[in-house]
């Protein structure tokens, strides 16, 4: 009779210990469950879709508000930051006031900014919306690349500080796929004007619109755009969201033959592709040590691990901002490849 009574107490014990051991696990899953929930609520994403549809909603950027926060891409960030403090701080002897970067993982979508959102004045870079403005009006009009346009001088001409390695001749015909060939390739303002009297306004800040970005052309402002409202661009013809994707490979193709190599280019192997756009203004009213700017924005094309990378600066001297560019891109490709 006691053995029975010892047998009962015993299954109640572990009756007790089973039902302690569900209700710890219950609760256990149940704080996790909710953490996962509030992560995924509070990492909130921006979206831009594209408009003029009545039974379908096309996306064409999707970005995380929030740049990672682990593994190897803190440890660049950590390192850009380390690199970026050194150059802005001593501004007088490095001649560098301001230093923004972005970039992205094409892989995993990861990211990461420092100054990501400082504003800056794009000049020569506004030339890749055109140049996507142009190739969206092909896509319905395939004649139009062929549409030809005779050059004539303005006596006006937009300066630049690098010049282009070839300038259009005066009383020429060209194609217009040929003048957008020119402003990517070399840049050239003279190529970029012909366009504009080709296109409407429109059909131009209708690219600013349906991606969400500020219109540098209604801004009395000169600094307009951050490197990471720029790298949209580059994000929506990687991902062939916005062109079709004959239009968006015509156009990183050709951004891979830009002539200005003295940037990111220069900081990576030269057997690695980068399709990629610079952009150079100077302020002559300005007496600050920040009167010149120098940008690079493109995508690095690593065997592996393709990536976006933007960089923007102000400073004194050309030639210090474009050893930062090269810097920038020297610290991200050895961190990216030794991953």
């Amino acid at each position: 009779m006691n053995k029975k009574k010892e047998k009962v107490k015993t299954n109640k014990t572990i009756n007790y210990i089973l039902l302690l051991l569900l209700f710890i696990t219950g609760f256990f899953l149940g704080f996790l469950f909710n953490s996962f929930s509030q992560t995924e609520d509070s990492n909130t994403f921006t979206q831009s879709r594209l408009k003029g549809y009545v039974y379908i909603n096309p996306l064409i950027d999707f970005e995380s508000v929030q740049s990672a926060k682990v593994g190897e891409i803190v440890k660049l960030e950590s390192e850009l930051k380390r690199y970026i403090s050194q150059k802005t701080t001593e501004y007088t002897k490095s001649n560098v006031t301001h230093i923004s970067v972005y970039y992205k993982d094409l892989n995993s979508g990861a990211w990461i900014g420092v100054n990501e959102e400082e504003k800056f004045a794009p000049a020569s870079l506004l030339k890749l919306p055109v140049m996507i403005a142009v190739y969206k009006i092909s896509e319905s009009n395939p004649s139009f690349l062929t549409n030809k346009i005779q050059f004539e001088k303005e006596d006006i001409a937009m300066t630049q500080n690098i010049d282009p390695k070839l300038h259009l001749e005066e009383g020429k015909e060209y194609t217009i796929d040929e003048l957008v060939d020119r402003i990517i390739r070399y840049s050239d303002n003279d190529s970029l004007t012909a366009i504009l009297d080709t296109i409407s306004y429109e059909q131009l800040v209708e690219i600013y619109s349906e991606l969400g970005l500020p219109n540098p052309y209604e801004r009395d402002s000169i600094d307009t755009l951050s490197v990471k409202e720029y790298a949209s661009f580059f994000r929506i013809l990687y991902n062939a969201s916005y062109l079709n994707k004959d239009m968006s490979e015509k156009a990183l193709k050709l951004l891979s033959t830009t002539e200005y190599d003295e940037g990111l280019a220069s900081g990576i192997p030269s057997d690695v592709k980068i399709a990629n756009k610079f952009g150079e203004r100077e302020n002559l009213d300005d007496l600050t040590l920040a009167r010149k700017q120098l940008h690079d924005c493109g995508i690095v094309y690593h065997s592996s691990k393709p990536y976006i990378l933007c960089v923007m600066t102000k400073g004194a001297s050309f030639n210090s901002l474009q050893a930062v560019l090269k810097d920038i891109s020297k610290i991200v490709y050895e961190k990216v490849d030794t991953k």
